[in-house]
């Protein structure tokens, strides 16, 4: 068995792995936009940036129904549904409506989020979904 000088063995076997890591980490191009599940356009934009409010806009030319916005953080969800959303429009959503299973009303000062998911169905019934990240 040839013996290999540990001078030798240990900067080879760092390279290696800075090589590996760094061929691996080194992607061409993205599948999709963050928050669009991988389709090309999202069909609802959110802001979670305005003060005590999450708004949340339409942009689909069709209303959209039995929408659903859930803030996840660990394993508290608190939810809010919107009954309809009509097309291009913007709605405001307190951080307060949303409550959890339990009844208890979501407050920053209680959990911060992580994500928000949202589902809604368009008019022809088609389930529509997306999740963006807490900012």
């Amino acid at each position: 068995m040839a013996w290999v000088s540990r001078r030798l063995f240990v900067p080879l076997v760092g390279v290696v792995a800075l090589a590996s890591t760094l061929s691996a980490c080194s992607s061409g191009t993205a599948s999709g936009a963050i928050g669009t599940s991988g389709q090309s356009d999202a069909f609802l934009a959110v802001d979670t940036t305005s003060g005590p409010f999450v708004v949340v806009e339409n942009l689909t030319s069709q209303p959209l129904i039995d929408i659903n916005i859930a803030l996840k953080s660990g394993i508290l969800v608190f939810s809010d549904t919107i009954g309809r959303l009509e097309a291009k429009e913007k709605r405001q959503i307190r951080h307060s409506d949303f409550s959890s299973r339990d009844g208890t009303s979501f407050s920053l000062r209680i959990a911060k989020p992580r994500d928000i998911t949202i589902t809604a169905k368009n008019p022809d019934g088609k389930q529509l979904e997306t999740t963006a990240r807490w900012q």
